[in-house]
């Protein structure tokens, strides 16, 4: 959606750009009817000085209209970017042992409260969407798909692109076998968490 706004934004510009000079040509053309009858070089004179210091104004209001506009994307993706890394700090501490035993939900709710102002329509979606399915059964592999929408989400929304990256790739970062997971998960995408680990521990492979 936010990327559908911005296209819309842009053509509107483009149009825009485009109409003013077609305003400028026919308001000149009238002044130009206007004195060519009296006085033709006073005429021509006219004509180009208006002509340049109109071209002058536009051109610099453009361009500092979306100097400005780059500006506050870079201020605001860069306070996105602070956001979405401290939340992967402190998730993915859950997995290296960094933050096993610390309660996270003061962290959650100030976290949530920021993501509401600041984040993106996609992520906000694919966050809600992880969040329900870790809540209804967070058991079911189909949690870590959804927990790779929501990291490719984040990328997305600082501007950095996924393309290339298979389906689940994200699960590289939290499981030990995740080449397996993945594997497994393409058979059998209704699989269990539990149901992995049973496979990891028959194949020697929970050590």
């Amino acid at each position: 959606m936010h990327r559908f706004m911005y296209i819309v934004g842009l053509l509107f510009a483009v149009a825009v750009i485009i109409c003013i000079p077609f305003g400028v040509f026919f308001a000149l053309r009238v002044v130009w009817h206007g004195l060519n009858g009296a006085n033709p070089n006073l005429a021509i004179a006219l004509i180009t000085g208006a002509t340049t210091i109109i071209v002058s104004t536009i051109t610099v209001m453009i361009g500092r209209h979306y100097e400005r506009k780059r500006d506050i994307e870079a201020h605001f993706r860069s306070t996105k970017l602070e956001m979405y890394e401290d939340f992967l700090k402190e998730f993915l501490g859950l997995f290296d042992g960094s933050t096993k035993d610390k309660d996270l939900t003061p962290f959650l709710k100030e976290w949530e409260r920021k993501l509401v102002l600041k984040a993106g329509p996609d992520v906000l979606a694919t966050y809600f969407i992880w969040k329900t399915k870790l809540k209804t059964n967070s058991q079911m592999a189909e949690g870590l798909f959804a927990m790779d929408n929501f990291f490719r989400a984040l990328r997305a929304d600082v501007g950095q692109s996924s393309r290339g990256l298979e389906k689940g790739a994200f699960t590289h970062i939290i499981l030990r076998n995740s080449e397996l997971f993945l594997s497994i998960t393409k058979k059998n995408p209704n699989m269990t968490l539990s149901d992995f680990s049973k496979i990891e521990k028959s194949l020697g492979l929970d050590g």
